[in-house]
């Protein structure tokens, strides 16, 4: 709120000066009844007449200069409660902009290993549901809370002032209403809370299941999914529910204990008018400000589930804000030089949580404009090799180096960006074909977009698409074929123009086509530059100048292709099973494409 404080003071001010007009708003009243209806009123309606310099007029006089003074009053008091919600609300809504804004910077500054914790669904709820929370939780404090305390301590002061025991009648009743708020405000934050959590589960169900949607229709497990969704529906309508009952015996928990001190007050003042002890002009007065007392308290005690709901959501924003990232600059780091592309890890150990390690001695060396392939079984530890090369993780124990220097000396924001990522399973956003290739760099003409597009192959399906590089791509770009994302996928990384290129698996399911121009468009983006490739298949292994295998977090084997299948080892054998499986796996030919009388082989 610090941005806005000369908005809050104005409304502030505004808010006091509606809390006075509330105040006066009874007394022409009083006036009427006790100086006009009655032509005589009590001593202190003469000490009110006589400070307002109205004193010894007539009846017709005072009635006109009461109506006119009640209609000043209420039409002020309109127009300033205008401005005062308007302002107050318009610092809610700014203020609720900048908290999600922050939310959402802070979540993109986070490590990856935190994401790797969360569930999807969860952050969404975080960043939308809950910052809604908040805002009107802001809201109502800023335009019900601040209002209702002001008016409250007004006609608290004034009462005391006017007749200090009728005031003690007329609270009478305030311990028990705040008692009962108290009470019902720590159970509907506890059932909020519930709540809230109910509706991260439910989000994270659904963002799981319309984001695998085409396995769960090819599986036909919808019922199961169902089944799934139903069974968290039916928890957090339950937690809804109590929110609601709680929600529910507040108000009218309220309502009777304002109508017990309303009974209170006109039985005692009634009594005081038939004895004399009161005029019945003060005794409107007193009835009148009992409604601007009570209406507040009311409105504050049923404030009470948007202040409980607004605080579980602000402390669960919290939680997201009070993290710090893991992966940060270090107070001496410098920004990274442009780098030759040489890259090192030596006698790397690296695990994902404390007691586990998936790298365990890692040594691994990449020359400038080498190409070095990393293979190995499944779950070896090949993709958290090339994991630490852009720094998306910190090694636990060793070093990461780029032209020799520990990555964690550099600026982290100078070392990604002379990086390039093309990953097995490209990821594209939604917006169009030309976004997305120039989502590779800040500052890209319209030149290098398209230079780029024409070197990876993307322009050869682009010009049979009615809108060229203008057509929409649908979210995570599931209206392209695997094979034309990773050729965008190449495309922004040649943008991006980076002297170090790492790539997984990039041809892994590819079509024999598809795989070709993907290769093509490969080799451009690889020409004189580092590259470090994971893969299996053999066209990709043959062409590396060097091949590391990972086995079990180590090294197994090092060296070139054909040295690794003369020496017998483990990439013998993968080699071996490979040719195998190609082999047993190729399609036999039709019976139209065999000569005349040739029978095919079994």
């Amino acid at each position: 709120m610090a941005p806005h404080t000369g908005a809050l003071a104005g409304g502030a001010a505004l808010v006091a000066l509606v809390a006075a007009l509330e105040v006066a708003l009874p007394w022409p009243l009083k006036v009427i009844v006790d100086n006009v209806l009655k032509g005589s009123g009590s001593a202190r309606s003469d000490v009110l007449l006589a400070r307002l310099g109205i004193s010894g007029r007539g009846g017709e006089q005072l009635l006109t200069l009461a109506l006119g003074a009640l209609l000043a009053i209420t039409l002020l008091n309109a127009a300033t409660t205008y401005l005062g919600n308007r302002v107050l609300n318009g610092v809610g809504e700014r203020v609720t902009a900048a908290i999600r804004a922050e939310v959402f910077a802070h979540l993109q500054r986070l490590s990856l290993s935190f994401h790797d914790r969360q569930r999807l669904g969860d952050l969404l709820t975080r960043t939308t549901t809950d910052v809604d929370y908040v805002q009107q939780l802001l809201i109502s404090m800023l335009s019900v809370l601040v209002p209702n305390v002001l008016i409250l301590g007004f006609i608290t002061a004034i009462c005391f002032v006017v007749d200090p025991a009728f005031a003690l009648i007329a609270f009478a009743v305030a311990p028990l209403l705040f008692a009962t708020v108290v009470v019902y405000r720590r159970r509907i934050k506890a059932a909020s809370r519930t709540a809230r959590s109910k509706d991260s589960d439910l989000a994270s169900t659904v963002s799981e299941t319309f984001s695998s949607v085409r396995v769960m229709q090819s599986y036909t497990s919808e019922a199961r999914h169902e089944a799934g969704f139903r069974a968290r529906n039916l928890e957090r309508m339950n937690a809804g529910l109590r929110v609601v009952r709680l929600q529910s015996a507040l108000s009218p928990l309220v309502d009777v204990i304002v109508a017990i001190g309303v009974v209170l007050v006109l039985w005692v003042g009634a009594q005081r008018v038939l004895t004399g002890a009161m005029s019945l002009g003060l005794l409107l007065v007193f009835l009148a400000y009992l409604k601007a007392l009570y209406d507040p308290m009311k409105a504050l005690a049923k404030l009470t589930t948007v202040v409980t709901r607004g605080q579980v959501s602000a402390e669960r924003l919290s939680d997201i804000l009070n993290t710090s990232p893991q992966i940060v600059d270090h107070v001496t780091a410098r920004p990274a030089p442009p780098l030759s592309g040489m890259v090192e890890l030596r006698g790397v150990h690296f695990g994902y949580h404390a007691n586990q390690c998936v790298l365990k001695g890692i040594d691994l060396r990449v020359e400038p404009g080498q190409m070095v392939a990393i293979t190995g079984p499944t779950g070896a530890g090949k993709s958290s090799v090339i994991s630490l090369v852009p720094r998306l993780y910190d090694v636990d124990e060793g070093a990461v180096l780029l032209d020799g220097i520990d990555v964690r000396d550099l600026e982290l924001a100078t070392v990604r960006k002379q990086i390039s990522l093309v990953l097995q399973d490209s990821i594209l956003f939604h917006g169009t074909i030309y976004d997305n290739i120039a989502y590779g760099a800040d500052d890209v003409t319209s030149e290098q977009v398209l230079a780029a597009a024409e070197a990876a192959y993307v322009d050869e399906f682009v010009q049979t698409l009615p809108l060229g590089y203008d057509t929409a791509v649908a979210e995570r770009g599931v209206s392209l074929s695997g094979g034309q994302r990773q050729r965008i996928a190449i495309a922004r990384a040649l943008v991006r123009d980076t002297p170090v290129v790492i790539l997984d698996e990039p041809t892994s399911g590819l079509d024999a086509i598809s795989e070709q121009y993907v290769m093509r468009g490969l080799d451009r983006l690889m020409a004189g530059r580092t590259v470090i490739v994971i893969a299996h298949r053999l066209s990709t292994l043959r062409r590396a100048d060097r091949i590391y295998v990972i086995d079990r977090g180590l090294v197994a084997e090092a060296g070139r292709h054909d040295e690794l299948v003369h020496a017998g080892g483990l990439y013998s054998r993968l080699d071996q099973l490979q040719q195998t499986t190609t082999t047993t796996t190729r399609p036999a030919p039709t019976l139209s494409l065999l000569p005349t009388g040739t029978e095919p082989r079994p």
